[in-house]
């Protein structure tokens, strides 16, 4: 009786680990985004975890003022200490530019998405992305950028990938006012944090029918 208790328990418990390992690894594919990220990332790439000082997302060329009507040669570069993958995913990207027109060198390997610019499959192999700015024609204003990279390591899922942020407001060269910069500190939202204690409540759970 004692024996088949015990058996009982051990297949019990084989099914739970299993069925949480397989939902595990479903999760991390399912939140690798290869072909590009729409405004579910406008506030980070919050499936990879939080920001890692370990990667570094900037903006290369932009002016300290803009122009009317100008147009500037800008670059998005991603660096970080994930090691690079050749013939294989290496990074990405999402691009937020609140006014004037954004143009990319290669248009195979960026797409424009729910209002910002990200990446496509073929722009994934790669850390850094060329493209021109032509300022809005309004001087007296200022514009925010906007920009999320995400240093990938190429095993298909977002274990090992760090990513990180980047804002800043450029003022036209008539601006007159107060230059507020981009808030870009990512924190959990309380959704974030329901998800999280929701998945441990759902393991204690599991774990409460194997041991009962």
């Amino acid at each position: 009786m004692t024996s088949h208790w015990v058996k009982m328990r051990f297949s019990r418990l084989h099914c739970v680990l299993l069925l949480l390992l397989v939902s595990s690894l479903g999760f991390s594919s399912s939140q690798s985004f290869p072909i590009g990220v729409g405004e579910s990332a406008n506030d980070g790439c919050l499936c990879h975890g939080g920001a890692s000082n370990s990667t570094e997302t900037s903006l290369v060329g932009l002016p300290a003022f803009f122009e009317s009507n100008q147009t500037y040669d800008l670059t998005l570069v991603i660096e970080g200490i994930t090691p690079l993958q050749a013939n294989s995913s290496q990074g990405g990207f999402r691009l937020l530019v609140s006014e004037g027109t954004v143009e990319f060198t290669n248009p195979n390997q960026t797409q424009e998405l729910d209002g910002g610019w990200t990446h496509t499959s073929e722009g994934n192999a790669q850390r850094a992305w060329d493209f021109t700015w032509m300022a809005p024609s309004d001087n007296t204003t200022s514009v925010e950028f906007i920009a999320f990279g995400n240093a990938v390591n190429g095993n298909g899922n977002s274990m090992g990938d760090a990513w990180n942020s980047y804002g800043v407001t450029i003022p036209g060269t008539s601006f007159d006012g107060t230059l507020t910069q981009p808030d870009v500190d990512q924190t959990y939202s309380i959704t974030d944090f329901s998800l999280i204690i929701g998945g441990l409540f759902a393991i204690l759970a599991c774990l409460y029918v194997v041991i009962k």
